[in-house]
């Protein structure tokens, strides 16, 4: 927690302050990340112009009202403070060049695939209904997927060979059809392929892929996602290969992405992030394995780098390919450790292809709006409401919802939790005051803001319901806690209850 708040310039030891002053604390730290991510999209947008300098000096806020602030001008031993990754500005939204029409509606998402290469089945996307009554569509490599197992080359003690550095490794950037054939044709004889993929969530409602990485041991690749992205699915010849073993580090959100935008499945999966938890390492990020496995060290900053920039910086493309380029040897040093670590047998080695499997059965599923979809954010909020907030909050939330869909930005972009949670909060009566709620404010907020204000009027219009506090659900918002775990917290508290009765009686 000291690290995050020294991120966003707070000054103060968290551990020194009251439980008071570290609300306080947070809630400015909070509020300082947000204004500079405001101001960054601002700049991308044209809105603000950007100040051409390395790096800039943030005055710290102070953690507490009765502290004295600091100086404005900072000491000479603090002028290095967070560096400013600077980004060149998106003029044109990606996503209005996609050849295939987004569909942000508040329908389940329908699979892409209309070939599948590698199949034991045929193609049959079908529709099934869950035990809550949702529907989705069936995974169309579901009976691949649970009839594969590991060839027995992938179970054996494999011989890592420490990758090139990348000054010396050759590389190719992938953007014309030309250049994906002759890439698959590449790819095609290897039996080992490291992926990463990069993603873009502000700007979009549901995001898209950017980039896509790949690496054998002797060449790197980066696909322009953006302007092949109508062409990837061809990509599944080679990504539900059960021959060829595809090498990710955390791939929940990678296959799910490669679903939704690419069309793109994947079989025979190993995942170093399993196979790190089952390895028992302190941490399981992929930052921690490529200083662990091969001392080295990667730049921070590009985990916020905007990756519908083109053309891409020098330095994010060493970023990327980073990402990719030792994967396969870190894939068979663990490999071997998972073997030694089970005794020469293949429990766990074979454990690790089993949850990378699974997660290979992930389906995407599109952000549906739920009769009660605000009260995710209300409880996540933390404070108590009238009926006439609530209805504030559950109209905006639908609001926000409907322009995000439209306008395909992401909800955050459009109306930010704590900007909407203070609007319903304080039910402003003019204009002026809905735009008061936001600082700084939302593009959107602006040009819709009569809709917010008509939003406003109508909640201060329904009839006042006053109702007694009930100090169960007051303690169930506080705490944020699910209905399952509240229930079985009562059932103590109750249990307590009748045994001191029971305990009152028996002393008389």
């Amino acid at each position: 927690m000291q690290m995050i708040l020294e991120q966003t310039t707070v000054n103060g030891r968290f551990g020194d302050y009251s439980l008071d002053e570290k609300q306080e604390l947070l809630v400015d730290a909070n509020d300082s990340l947000l204004d500079r991510a405001h101001q960054n999209m601002d700049i991308l947008e044209g809105i603000r112009e950007m100040v051409e300098i390395e790096s800039t000096y943030h005055r710290a806020l102070s953690g507490s009202w009765n502290r004295p602030p600091p100086s404005s001008a900072p000491p000479p031993e603090q002028r290095s403070s967070v560096p400013v990754l600077h980004m060149a500005k998106v003029t044109t939204r990606p996503q209005i060049l996609f050849k295939d029409k987004i569909d942000n509606s508040n329908t389940p998402w329908v699979p892409g695939i209309k070939e599948k290469p590698n199949s034991l089945k045929p193609l049959a996307v079908l529709i099934e209904v869950n035990e809550e009554g949702y529907e989705s569509y069936s995974h169309p490599y579901e009976y691949e997927l649970d009839h594969w197992s590991p060839p027995p080359n992938q179970l054996k003690y494999q011989r890592p060979e420490l990758p090139r550095s990348l000054e010396n490794t050759p590389y190719s950037y992938i953007e014309t059809p030309e250049q994906l054939d002759l890439m698959m044709a590449e790819l095609k004889d290897q039996n080992a392929l490291a992926v990463d993929l990069e993603h873009h969530s502000y700007r979009s409602f549901m995001g898209f892929t950017c980039t896509l990485q790949i690496s054998t041991k002797a060449k790197d690749y980066i696909v322009d996602a953006l302007t092949l992205r109508h062409r990837l699915h061809i990509l599944n010849e080679i990504f539900t290969n059960p021959k060829i073993v595809k090498v990710f580090h955390g791939a929940e959100n990678d296959i799910e992405w490669l679903q939704r935008d690419l069309a793109v499945y994947v079989v025979n999966m190993f995942d170093t992030y399993q196979a790190a938890k089952l390895l028992q390492c302190p941490k399981l990020n992929l930052a921690y394995l490529l200083h662990h496995y091969c001392q080295l060290d990667t730049d921070k900053h590009f985990q916020l780098y905007d990756w519908r920039t083109r053309p891409l910086s020098e330095k994010a493309v060493i970023y990327a390919r980073e990402d990719t380029h030792y994967l396969l040897y870190i894939y068979s040093r663990m490999t071997n450790e998972l073997l030694k670590a089970s005794n020469n047998n293949t429990n766990l080695l074979e454990s690790v292809y089993q949850r990378s499997t699974e997660t290979c059965k992930r389906k995407y599923t599109k952000p549906l709006l739920e009769e009660d979809s605000h009260m995710v954010t209300y409880r996540k909020g933390k404070r108590l409401m009238d009926n006439r907030q609530l209805f504030a909050l559950k109209e905006l939330y639908l609001w926000r919802d409907t322009i995000a869909r439209r306008e395909d930005e992401s909800p955050g972009y459009v109306l930010p939790n704590h900007m909407m949670l203070q609007m319903a909060d304080t039910l402003p009566r003019e204009m002026q005051g809905v735009l008061a709620c936001c600082n700084p404010i939302p593009t959107l907020v602006r040009q819709y803001v009569m809709e917010l204000h008509q939003i406003m009027l109508r909640a201060r219009e329904q009839p006042l319901v006053k109702v007694v506090c009930n100090w169960k659900y007051c303690i169930f918002v506080y705490l944020s806690i699910s209905p399952f775990t509240f229930d079985i917290l009562l059932e103590y508290l109750n249990y307590f209850n009748r045994y001191l009765a029971l305990s009152k009686q028996f002393h008389r």
